[in-house]
């Protein structure tokens, strides 16, 4: 006899349920690549994309923190990385760098900030994969104040982890 299976379910989980906060001006929506795209009304150049991945459990931050770097390098090796540090977004071990990098070729070429950050989502058993979160924020160097507004969008990224039914009625 066949068995039927739901998704999600304890066993077939999907997305963890997440929230964050925009500044003024900027808009967010969901794009084939991001699970939110975030960008500045009226303001070419500035944007940050929240994108999500399921890994094997035994993925560690210091995995993530090397492939960052290596993928990083790889795009651009005159990256220049202004700080590189673990720590904790909300309790949660975190990686965050911030780097000025050249996008653009010849004429075109033109230096701009980047704010990375990754974190695991919420571990449901040792055996069990786990979702990898990353944050990346572009600004203008020019525009070094919207630095700041993606840190506090980094900040205000919350996890959801009551019971549907819970949030439903919320």
């Amino acid at each position: 006899m066949s068995q039927r299976h739901a998704v999600p379910s304890e066993d077939f989980w999907t997305i963890t349920p997440f929230s964050f906060e925009t500044p003024d001006r900027w808009s967010a929506r969901q794009t084939a690549t991001h699970l939110a795209y975030l960008t500045v009304d009226d303001e070419e150049g500035t944007n940050c994309g929240i994108m999500w991945k399921r890994v094997s459990a035994q993925f560690d931050l210091d995995l993530v923190t090397r492939a960052a770097i290596g993928a990083l390098k790889a795009t651009d090796p005159d990256a220049k990385v202004g700080v590189s540090r673990k720590g904790l977004l909300h309790g949660r071990p975190s990686y965050l760098r911030v780097a000025e990098i050249t996008v653009g070729d010849g004429d075109d070429a033109r230096r701009k900030g980047q704010l990375y950050t990754a974190f695991f989502g919420p571990r449901f058993g040792e055996d069990r994969p786990v979702e990898l979160f990353e944050i990346i924020g572009h600004f203008e160097v020019e525009h070094e104040h919207r630095l700041q507004e993606i840190r506090d969008i980094i900040a205000s990224f919350r996890f959801d982890l009551r019971p549907r039914s819970a949030v439903e009625s919320a």
